[in-house]
């Protein structure tokens, strides 16, 4: 059962990702349109560091954490990088055939595999020394998550973890049914000093209790609905933002959701597809939605500022938020696109690979950080 469900999966995410081939009957990317007078745009630097050596390692989103980059590629060599040079400082080989990218801080790595492995390291100026290793059922699609003492980890079979940093021992773990069918990936748990908030595949949202797994409320963000399993599928697997009290979350074929954190009570709704982290700052959620539009929606009531449909079925990535006034997605073909917060208006762009970008950039500073599906890191800057 568990191997055809991963099988129909697979299936799933390849009709749904429209990633190429004879057989594909999606539509096309829209075509690259130009830009009136676009915003000068330059490469900082740029590092090879396989942190994807293949196809199926799409989530091996970078760390960053203090004044490094962290990267991991499916063999489980970890990179340090500088991200002001772009130089690389080390190589560590962890054994982990890693399947989602690092979790942690500036003092302690988290690894995890496909093969149910979680591994601790210690950062050194010269490498990672390894704290503990253990091994879970299920397979892990999603960055653990450091809290205080503990660790917190989702895989794929619907469970929740709670393990003690100081050697992994297990403190309490919650489990939820998985539908027949469910996307691949898993959402990474949102931790708070009051608790820790976790989506899963049926649509649900659920508030912990962060010492002892005991469960709060639980919200339904989107029911499935239609008469197939594809059509049924509802996963949560979005980064959440919690801001000013209020959990914003979005699912795959269902809706984008505004929830009180303490309660779970839900303020507004709107329909929605997308399985994407979320932007967000005071005034509006940023969201890209599966069809490749990008969106801006009001954080108070749900209602769209802008939408901009320029990128259609380019598979954008999610947006990142650079300085006050701007967002970036990157696309299937390499590029990067910059728009105004404002009105979604399209003022820049710059190919930064020549390989398709699933991961959301990450912002250090005045950069823009991107990791290619091969592994190729890259810093971009633009006037602020």
């Amino acid at each position: 059962m568990k191997q055809l469900r991963t099988l129909l999966a697979l299936v799933a995410i390849a009709l749904l990702a429209a990633c190429g081939g004879e057989t594909d009957n999606s539509e096309p990317p829209a075509p690259l349109t130009s830009i009136d007078d676009p915003i000068p745009l330059d490469v900082t630097w740029k590092l090879d560091t396989r942190a994807a050596a293949n196809t199926a390692s799409f989530r091996l989103r970078p760390l960053l954490a203090g004044e490094r980059i962290y990267t991991i590629d499916t063999a489980g060599t970890v990179s340090s990088v500088d991200p002001e040079s772009g130089r690389r400082q080390w190589l560590f080989d962890t054994g982990v055939a890693a399947s989602a990218g690092l979790g942690g801080n500036a003092e302690v790595l988290l690894a995890t595999s496909r093969n149910g492995d979680v591994a601790a390291y210690r950062v050194l100026e010269d490498g990672l020394e390894s704290l503990w290793r253990i091994g879970i059922d299920g397979e892990i699609r999603a960055a653990p998550v450091i809290y205080g003492d503990r660790v917190f980890v989702r895989s794929v079979d619907g469970r929740l973890r709670s393990l003690a940093l100081a050697d992994g021992s297990q403190v309490w773990m919650v489990s939820r049914r998985v539908p027949p069918l469910s996307l691949t990936g898993t959402s990474e748990p949102l931790v708070t000093e009051a608790a820790v908030y976790a989506g899963f595949d049926d649509g649900k949202l659920l508030a912990l209790d962060r010492d002892n797994g005991e469960i709060l409320w639980e919200a339904t963000v989107s029911l499935p609905s239609g008469r197939t399993e594809v059509e049924r599928l509802v996963d949560l697997d979005g980064r959440f933002m919690l801001r000013d009290g209020i959990l914003y979350v979005s699912s795959f074929q269902g809706r984008l959701a505004a929830v009180q954190a303490v309660s779970g009570d839900i303020l507004w709704t709107r329909e929605f597809s997308s399985f994407q982290p979320l932007g967000i700052d005071d005034r509006a959620v940023y969201l890209s939605a599966d069809n490749s539009h990008l969106w801006a929606i009001d954080r108070r009531t749900g209602t769209a500022f802008w939408k901009q449909d320029v990128l259609n079925a380019r598979h954008i990535t999610a947006p990142a938020l650079v300085g006050d006034d701007r967002l970036v997605v990157a696309d299937l073909a390499g590029y990067l696109h910059w728009f105004e917060r404002d009105d979604g208006r399209l003022v820049g762009r710059i190919r930064a690979a020549d390989s398709r970008i699933y991961v959301q950039p990450l912002i250090w500073r005045d950069q823009v950080l991107t990791l290619d599906k091969f592994g190729l890191l890259a810093s971009y800057t633009a006037p602020q």
